[in-house]
């Protein structure tokens, strides 16, 4: 993190709740707020953070060498530093006191709207964003690696994480407002909830699009214990503020029982607030209605009366059709006119990788993300009402998830290939696509494979992404469908397709 200008350290310290600071610090001053020691530079004040492999307290002499002139802790360092050290309960959230306070508190002048769920967080911030757009909203964004951060008026920025830690964070909103934005728009992940990468964060509206067991048991180690980080979500919401969700998520609707939040419901149903209704698809199109049933509390204190928004959007599934009813519901309650979400709506290209559509020639090519089973369950739903003669599937092996969740999403797609008959499936491990991050260790490749073997589905199994391709585009025949199925392991597959064929 850096400044114009050095800080002084004690000015620093009284946005660190809890903080013991030194006598030292009256007379310091930090040229950068640093919690990797690998990048302490001469000046800096180092943070010892715990992380999920290693511990910060275990560099504070390295950082102190480096030119540290003090350290923040939470536990003993373990020897004399020669600097001043501040101690306190969490260096994680004084972390992010410090990196708020660093850039002045730039979230208090945002109004912050966190996204979070298991899945559908890209692309409900992706309509949200155009919503706010055509509403004449400047809206900065703060999301997944398709997404990474845009600064109103400003092109794509690539972010390495989803919700960035806190550092990066507050420097993103301050630049976001340097730049006159009004509204930061951000995907809000368990981890960056558990790590807390978010706190001191103040969300003027929430969205929870949906739980769903397996993701992150690598991770989180159960579904309680996911549960329980997803539901730190709520902590962040301003007293009485907006909350929207699908009225199908029971899980969801549990959580919020009793909470300060204000409670809005989307979806099909009598249940829903605002409802989607008369969702038809034809051309490529997705067209439907969204009804707002009964009046919606704004933030700002005002009201949206009950009204009837026709929507047509460039997107296929039901997913999608909740998504923009989120986002629709979400930007009523931001202050956005119905035409503005009409508009925005019909206006929002398809996501990368997110149910794409396209011809390639004598075939259409579909390529989706689709790894958890419900998810699964769009995928093939959108594919029944695409015209084929015969179904071809490649299917990338998600890496760094464990076996147990390849053996679920192994099974998933078995049962789906056999509702509806895949003529030739392949698998791949996508060797030479992943990072050492997402590489398919051996145990999630045999989990995987071994539900394909138990169910009888026929496939062929290939190591590296652009063989599988190969393999594929080798069977493809005149009015065919291939459907590439995965995330990391086959965000290069499109291309590869368009690479190798016509038209």
């Amino acid at each position: 993190m850096t400044g114009e200008s050095s800080r002084p350290l004690v000015h620093l310290l009284r946005a660190v709740a809890a903080a013991d600071p030194p006598d030292a610090a009256d007379s310091l001053r930090v040229r950068r707020v640093v919690a990797d020691a690998r990048e302490v530079e001469p000046g800096d004040l180092f943070i010892a953070v715990r992380g999920h492999r290693t511990d910060g307290h275990y560099y504070v002499a390295e950082a102190v060498r480096r030119g540290a002139v003090a350290v923040v802790v939470d536990r003993d360092p373990g020897s004399a530093t020669g600097v001043p050290v501040i101690h306190v309960p969490d260096t994680r959230r004084a972390l992010a006191e410090l990196a708020a306070a660093w850039h002045e508190q730039p979230a208090r002048r945002l109004r912050v709207v966190g996204i979070t769920g298991t899945f559908g967080k890209t692309g409900t911030l992706n309509m949200l964003e155009a919503i706010l757009h055509h509403a004449g909203l400047r809206a900065g964004v703060i999301g997944s690696d398709f997404i990474g951060v845009r600064l109103p008026g400003a092109p794509h920025e690539p972010s390495r994480l989803t919700t960035p830690d806190p550092l990066a964070l507050h420097e993103t909103l301050a630049r976001m407002v340097e730049r006159g934005g009004e509204v930061c728009i951000m995907e809000v992940t368990s981890q960056g909830l558990v790590q807390e990468r978010v706190h001191g964060l103040e969300f003027a509206l929430g969205i929870f699009t949906c739980v769903a067991p397996l993701e992150h048991g690598d991770y989180h180690g159960s579904f309680r214990s996911y549960i329980e980080a997803k539901s730190r979500f709520f902590e962040h919401l301003a007293p009485g503020a907006p909350l929207v969700y699908p009225a199908g998520e029971r899980v969801v609707r549990t959580l919020v029982e009793g909470l300060d939040v204000t409670p809005v419901r989307c979806g099909a149903g009598r249940g829903a607030g605002v409802r989607i209704r008369r969702r038809v698809v034809e051309a490529g199109q997705t067209r439907m209605l969204v009804e707002v049933a009964r009046p919606l509390r704004t933030i700002d204190g005002g009201t949206v009366e009950p009204v009837r928004i026709p929507v047509t959007l460039r997107l296929l599934g039901r997913m999608n059709a909740r998504n923009a009813a989120l986002a629709a519901t979400a930007a009523l309650c931001l202050g956005a006119p119905p035409e503005s979400v009409r508009d925005g709506l019909a206006a929002v290209p398809p996501p990368p990788r997110r149910l794409s559509l396209e011809r390639r020639g004598r075939f259409h090519l579909l390529d989706d993300t689709a790894t958890h089973p419900e998810s699964l369950g769009v995928l093939f739903e959108v594919i029944g009402g695409i015209r084929h003669r015969r179904l071809h599937l490649v299917a990338a092996i998600r890496g760094g998830r464990g076996p147990e969740f390849n053996r679920h999403y192994g099974a998933a797609l078995a049962i789906w290939s056999r509702r509806r008959p895949v003529y030739a499936l392949t698998v791949t491990s996508s060797r030479e696509a992943v990072d050492d991050a997402d590489r398919v260790q051996p145990e999630e490749r045999d989990a995987f494979l071994a539900e394909l073997r138990d169910e009888a589905i026929v496939y062929a199994h290939r190591q590296r992404l652009d063989d599988a391709i190969r393999l594929a585009l080798g069977r493809v025949g005149d009015g065919d469908l291939l459907v590439l199925i995965g995330t990391q392991g086959m965000h290069p597959g499109a291309e590869l397709v368009r690479k190798w064929t016509q038209g």
